[in-house]
């Protein structure tokens, strides 16, 4: 069934490339997903939707012709999670507060708020055979399966980082107890480019993993923390398909926001019931 909010769920905090202080509020809606600018006077809804992604810059931002929101990847996994498909988001910012780099505070927020039933169900994403998008080293298929599956296989040239690989059965109560706390990480080599291009300025050593040159520079959440975390994303860049999720077996090897949309974007071409 479509769910919704019972009541608002507020967030508050910095976004972790702006570091502009945002209040987000999340309310009941009927109308599928839309995110609105309020600080913007002429700012339209926009959709939650591949369609709306306007650029995949350290983060999946979304654009109308009004306005445009930067790395809203954490709160749409949070909410695709929770099985909550109307909502209308009101910011009074640009960039979503990066809380702890995580998606559980979000989570946590939602699940405060309440979530109801709505009538009617969302409509399905009805893959029937094996999509597969490859782009160089990059891979991603999707097959159908007896229960919905993500497996991240994460592959670096630094040896902390070389092979990661971690796989999920998708229900509420996994997704909650090993990848909703897995923080954004970033390397310790790449922060200072980061800042000298405006990116950044909200991440901390509290809302991130850095890794140094031969260690990680604070504490992990999980020994795999950074494989978790690129899973986090990719459940909410998929979620931009706007469809539920059907039983199916989701591989994705060094992806990232830009691929992880593009191949969205592709199971959606590819649904029977366009």
């Amino acid at each position: 069934m479509r769910k919704t909010l019972k009541q608002s769920a507020v967030v508050r905090g910095p976004g972790l490339h702006t570091g502009v202080p945002t209040t987000m509020t999340f309310l009941p809606a009927q109308d599928g997903i839309t995110f609105l600018r309020t600080d913007l006077p002429n700012a339209k809804p926009i959709v939650a939707h591949v369609s709306s992604v306007g650029s995949t810059l350290r983060g999946t931002n979304l654009k109308n012709e009004t306005a445009e929101v930067w790395t809203i990847e954490h709160a749409m996994s949070a909410l695709h999670a929770l099985g909550i498909t109307d909502v209308r988001v009101e910011m009074d910012g640009p960039e979503p507060p990066v809380t702890d780099g995580a998606s559980d505070v979000y989570v946590e927020a939602l699940l405060q708020a309440g979530i109801q039933e709505l009538a009617g169900e969302q409509r399905l994403l009805n893959i029937r055979q094996k999509i597969t998008y490859t782009c160089g080293n990059i891979f991603y298929s999707a097959e159908p399966a007896d229960k919905l599956t993500f497996t991240f296989v994460y592959r670096h040239k630094h040896p902390l980082l070389a092979h990661c690989e971690y796989s999920l059965e998708f229900t509420q109560e996994n997704y909650i107890e090993q990848i909703a706390r897995a923080r954004t990480f970033g390397f310790e080599e790449e922060l200072e480019f980061l800042k000298a291009h405006g990116l950044a300025k909200g991440g901390n050593l509290e809302n991130a993993v850095i890794i140094g040159k031969d260690k990680f520079i604070n504490e992990r959440r999980f020994p795999d923390e950074p494989v978790r975390h690129k899973l986090l994303d990719l459940i909410g860049d998929i979620s931009l398909t706007g469809r539920k999720l059907p039983p199916l077996k989701i591989h994705c090897e060094c992806g990232g926001h830009k691929h992880n949309v593009i191949f969205a974007s592709l199971l959606l071409a590819n649904s029977e019931d366009k």
